[in-house]
């Protein structure tokens, strides 16, 4: 994730853009990658679902 894709932090009228700080698995959803996300400034913080799909990536494996 580059830093322009990272969302915004929601208590700032300026764009301040949340940093990663951990990520995680939904225990009730294993499928689902969480993000923990930190403003750099105030230290809100926020959990958010990640992306996760390898499509169009370097990973990615054909299942042929």
């Amino acid at each position: 994730m580059t830093y322009e894709e990272a969302p915004a932090c929601d208590r700032h009228d300026s764009q301040v853009r949340l940093q990663l700080r951990t990520m995680h698995s939904d225990s009730a959803r294993p499928d689902v990658l969480v993000g923990l996300f930190e403003c750099p400034e105030c230290g809100h913080e926020r959990w958010l679902p990640m992306k996760t799909s390898y499509e169009d990536s370097e990973a990615a494996i054909s299942a042929a």
